[in-house]
């Protein structure tokens, strides 16, 4: 009998589908009958690929390290349209502007989009870059393995339906700095600059192109490469980005959700962001109680936990009982310097590739103000952007009503299926009140 360490499980009633550990993390699946037909990946931290290789810190970003080609046994891969699995490890940077490294996992279709065309020499292969919103600081929870179980919204499997590769980055990076924006957009660019550097020669794809895609978490890793991208990567030129439920300002949001059924949230976010900062992180470890019922042990548990666990472990509690200082210690300047540069979205640059951008009205994880704001800044400095305000639902409604839309835009600049109207140039702003007909099939 096949004994599983990881579950992927799907909670309606909360922000993100993360991946389930058992208690005991050391378990993985076993191959009863010993013909490889059943083995799956060693969790990333005892994963003797997932490590940088000697030398790795003088390379440039992008660059690919390693390859690894039949990464999963797609024949137990419950994700539709797969052919085949690789992954990619490539250098990166972190968030102080250090050297770091990343993995991101790319899944092939069985018919990709230029194997339908006459002219296949010719044609420009698309690949979504797909940042998955998976909400921890547990490594082990990260997309490049528990995505051998499945995925939790089918994106992926519909996005190969219409013969784009998907590439799915592991872009809270080695640390899993949840919540780290900065280094989430450089890792979310140099797995693109892998992807396109790695296919053509490894795969024989001779015109790849790649366009983003995320949402919640996932979308503020790709919102901040599109701001990072014209410094950081001037020579990637994105075909476009999906950007969906967008927070940008984490110290509006913090607060607004340190009470609530997903306070595990901003447990997680805490400990993801100062691991990126050494020194707030010994600050933080002196302002945790020692003891009592909200403890450091127990603020700590969260990374060992999913992101689904987290949710759940800590849903409800008042997070700022953790500390000493309660809120205070938070505000302390140090802190507060940290949190705005890390989660301030629109200060990093201004985006030169053509974005969607959607949001419910009454999203209930960030004010839609904020980003309206940040939207009508980017318009009045250039950028090229359709942004739809839907005033049905809140933010798990959006995660299902915008994906046709953000399929579509793919489409759009991808080529492949369905379109969404795109305006040339400049900005356009729809307000619509949509909900997807749960009747009605995603393709």
């Amino acid at each position: 009998m096949v004994r599983l360490g990881l579950l992927l499980l799907r909670v309606a009633t909360v922000t993100e589908a993360i991946w389930q550990f058992s208690p005991d993390l050391t378990v993985l699946a076993q191959d009863d009958d010993g013909d490889g037909t059943e083995s799956y990946l060693p969790l990333p931290s005892t994963d003797s690929w997932y490590r940088a290789p000697e030398g790795w810190e003088e390379a440039t970003p992008g660059t690919v390290f390693k390859i690894r080609k039949n990464a999963y046994n797609v024949s137990l891969v419950p994700i539709a349209n797969v052919k085949e699995v690789f992954q990619v490890l490539f250098r990166s940077t972190d968030s102080l502007e250090n050297a770091t490294w990343g993995v991101t996992t790319v899944f092939v279709p069985h018919r990709s989009q230029c194997d339908s065309t006459t002219s296949s020499a010719n044609c420009s292969q698309g690949i979504v870059s797909y940042q998955l919103p998976y909400d921890t600081s547990c490594l082990d929870a990260s997309p490049s393995f528990g995505l051998q179980w499945g995925e939790p919204y089918g994106e992926i499997g519909m996005a190969l339906g219409r013969g784009w590769w998907v590439s799915v980055p592991d872009f809270e990076g080695p640390l899993a700095s949840y919540g780290a924006n900065i280094v989430a957009g450089y890792i979310t660019l140099d797995s693109v600059r892998a992807v396109l550097a790695a296919v053509p020669d490894a795969f024989g794809v001779k015109h790849p192109r790649a366009a983003l895609w995320g949402y919640s978490n996932g979308a503020s890793a790709t919102e901040a490469a599109v701001e990072f991208a014209p410094k950081y990567a001037p020579a990637l030129k994105l075909a476009g980005a999906a950007i969906g439920g967008l927070t940008p300002s984490q110290i509006t949001s913090g607060p607004m959700i340190a009470r609530t059924q997903v306070s595990g949230l901003l447990v997680q976010g805490i400990i993801g962001i100062t691991s990126q900062y050494p020194k707030q992180r010994e600050y933080l470890l002196t302002r945790l109680h020692p003891s009592g019922p909200y403890n450091v042990t127990e603020f700590f548990w969260a990374s060992y936990m999913s992101g689904w666990q987290s949710l759940l472990y800590y849903s409800y509690v008042d997070v700022f009982q953790y500390f000493i200082g309660g809120q205070a210690d938070l505000e302390e300047p140090g802190m507060a310097a940290m949190f705005y540069r890390e989660g301030t979205l629109g200060v990093f640059g201004i985006p030169d590739t053509p974005l969607f951008m959607y949001q419910a009205v009454e999203d209930d994880l960030t004010p839609i103000a904020e980003t309206d704001s940040l939207i009508q800044n980017f318009c009045e400095k250039g950028s090229n952007i359709l942004y739809h305000r839907n005033h049905w639902g809140g933010h798990n409604d959006e995660l299902t009503n915008g994906r046709q839309r953000s399929l579509d835009f793919m489409g759009t600049v991808l080529g492949g299926g369905d379109v969404l109207e795109f305006p040339s140039s400049g900005c356009k702003t729809v307000n619509l009140t949509f909900m997807q007909d749960p009747q009605k099939p995603i393709v």
